[in-house]
């Protein structure tokens, strides 16, 4: 009697590994769904839809966690308890929060029961762990320490002490009230800012993301450092529907980086343009990435104002760069791109590639500024990009197939990418509710005012900067704004200034730590892909965001620059920052259409600073040196034309 034949089936590791991801995708989808819904239909109860955010947020987190791929589809190791305990743990909690929400809601005042004693410790203990996994520890140290001191910070004597807070008042602001985890902050992840990281996977899913680059480089591949030039335009796109630093490096780099090396540009310089240019998108209309919704909120304005007054800004900005881009390929004599790697207007406006992608963008724009709610805008654009990449493509099964499998990568994509920002925010909430409560917010405020009233408006600006490069060192820059508008906007609103200028100030000084030298996230991912040291892709990403440095003084001294004020005073300004753009790539990079001594160099560098401070000589000198350069070089450029035709 012969045996039967084997059969191979796979192991009870390759099972274990197939059945733990398929729990992460269906809850991946269910946290896509969520968002969907809620978006589209109607939210939930506040306690009910952030304590949902919250619970499949960390779930998601946890389970990515795990390392049953890494030991071979093993359950039973050490970490992988741990994680699906928090599992539980974190579900437990906030569906806790959920049945309870009634009563939560209603009553004047909460004294915690055994049982929310217990759930709120673990669950702000889960809370920090899943941050300090998903960036590092800086953020959830600072949270500790902000516990620390609300526990502790009686006995300190003079005005850095507060009232005695007790652990079990603690925990019930952190975890019973609307003021602690569950916080606006919160309530901005879980209604608006993970609809738009959604938007940002959709578009990239259905190949929106190669529209961009094609379009990058008709407009920009053909001049003088081309590969550059593609790199800005191209990261500005991405940075239009993502808004973030590291993910736009790790997107746009990968294709931008080699080919600029391959040009012949330094590795450093390659990383750098990358880096600032990535860096760019948080502050790009019409999505701006999760700090402007969080602005809109704390200036209760609607999110079309704020997408407005960062236009002027966001446009200098890369003007600066394409401008520092133009000097470097001007002085190394860097060549454009090939044209046989440049596609033609034929390929772009290809019907089945065009219309979805603009159908999205015209959507989503039409509805943000029609007054329909930003979550709203988005659902919007989504259903629409979503529902063409499925209707415009062919019908056979299997290119049908694709395209769904497709959607769900990207649903899949939307997800991973949003949870380490829920863990990053509602670690952010805890502090900027800690701050509250023990007032230290109030007190870091004082110091910066007696600062302005005692030294002037320039030093009490530069305080204000520093102060918001530390905060935002080694964060995401939507945490380190918060935590920065916290403690440094009262400042600055109660010496005078505008809210949406003091602001803006404030959002711009944290987006710079994105690139600013020692923890400067943007730069390591690029450092990353050029396989380089950080320090020089540091350096000259701080030249070439020199005009991101100044834009925040601008806001301070010329506030015409956020579209405060009169047409003809707000286009002077946007002539002054043309002019200035062009000064500081000219000073820093030593050349126009030839070379440019140290003296003028300087001067370079000196006439777009006086220029911030709004006096109407300083613009006049300015432009004049502007002018100046343009005529002596373009003449001295035609002399060598005639002298030398060959040239």
């Amino acid at each position: 009697m012969m045996a039967a034949p084997k059969v191979d089936r796979p192991g009870t590791g390759a099972r274990a590994v197939l059945v733990y991801e398929s729990i992460t995708t269906v809850v991946a989808v269910l946290f896509v769904l969520f968002h969907l819904y809620t978006a589209g239909f109607g939210q939930l109860a506040p306690l009910v839809q952030r304590s949902v955010h919250v619970a499949l947020g960390l779930t998601l987190a946890y389970l990515k966690f795990s390392d049953i791929r890494k030991h071979g589809g093993r359950w039973l190791t050490v970490g992988n308890v741990f994680n699906f305990v928090a599992v539980i743990l974190v579900i437990g909690s906030c569906a806790y929060m959920i049945a309870e929400d009634e009563r939560l809601s209603t009553a004047i005042s909460t004294v915690a029961r055994p049982i929310e004693f217990i759930l709120g410790g673990a669950l702000l203990a889960l809370i920090l762990e899943s941050g300090r996994r998903s960036s590092g520890p800086i953020l959830p140290a600072l949270a500790l320490l902000m516990i620390v001191y609300t526990l502790f910070g009686d006995s300190l004597s003079g005005n850095w002490g507060h009232p005695p807070i007790s652990p079990s008042y603690l925990i019930e602001h952190l975890y019973l009230s609307t003021e602690g985890i569950w916080g606006t902050v919160t309530g901005l992840s879980a209604s608006l800012i993970t609809i738009f990281i959604l938007f940002g996977c959709f578009l990239l899913a259905t190949n929106a993301a190669e529209t961009f680059m094609k379009v990058s480089l008709i407009a920009a591949g053909r001049s003088p450092g081309g590969a550059a030039k593609v790199c800005n335009v191209g990261s500005a796109f991405f940075g239009m529907i993502n808004g973030a630093a590291v993910a736009n490096v790790a997107t746009v780099g990968n294709f931008t980086i080699p080919a600029m090396i391959r040009l012949g540009y330094r590795p450093a310089f390659a990383g750098a343009v990358e880096a600032t240019a990535s860096s760019g998108g948080q502050i790009t209309p019409p999505v701006m990435g999760a700090g402007a919704f969080i602005m809109a909120e704390l200036l209760n304005l609607p999110y079309a104002t704020v997408a407005l007054a960062a236009v002027i800004p966001s446009f200098l900005f890369y003007v600066c760069i394409w401008a520092s881009i133009d000097v470097e390929a001007r002085r190394e004599t860097m060549r454009a791109m090939d044209s046989a790697d440049i596609p033609t207007w034929r390929e772009v406006l290809n019907w089945r590639e065009a219309v979805p992608l603009l159908a999205t963008i015209l959507v989503l724009i039409g509805s943000l500024f029609s007054g329909r709610s930003p979550a709203l805008a988005a659902f919007n654009a989504i259903a629409v990009n979503v529902t063409l990449f499925i209707v415009m493509g062919s019908w056979r099964l299997s290119e049908l197939g694709s395209r769904l499998k497709a959607i769900l990568e990207g649903a899949k994509s939307g997800a991973a990418n949003t949870i380490s920002l829920v863990s990053l925010l509602v670690c952010a909430q805890i502090i900027l509710s800690l701050i509250g409560l023990t007032g230290i917010g109030i007190k870091v405020s004082e110091t910066i005012i007696y600062v302005g009233a005692t030294s002037g408006l320039l030093p009490l600006t530069l305080l204000t900067m520093v102060v918001a490069l530390v905060l935002g060192m080694g964060m995401p820059t939507t945490a380190a704004y918060l935590l920065a508008a916290a403690v440094c906007v009262p400042g600055l609103v109660n010496f005078g200034l505008p809210p949406l200028v003091a602001h803006f100030f404030v959002f711009y000084g944290a987006l710079l730590s994105a690139l600013t030298p020692p923890v400067c996230t943007a730069v390591y991912a690029a450092s990353a892909i050029t396989r380089t040291h950080w320090w020089p892709i540091a350096v000259e990403s701080v030249k070439l965001a020199v005009m991101k440095f100044a834009l925040p003084f601008f806001f301070i001294f010329r506030p015409e620059i956020l579209l405060i004020g009169s047409p003809g005073a707000i286009a002077r300004v946007l002539l002054i920052g043309l002019a200035a753009c062009w000064l500081f790539a000219i000073g820093t990079g030593g050349y126009y259409l030839r070379g440019v001594g140290w003296p003028l160099r300087i001067l370079c560098i000196a006439a777009p600073l006086g220029m911030i401070s709004g006096a109407w000589y300083m613009d006049v000198f300015g432009l004049g040196l502007m002018t100046f350069l343009v005529i002596w070089h373009r003449i001295g450029a035609n002399e060598v034309k005639v002298n030398n035709p060959a040239t």
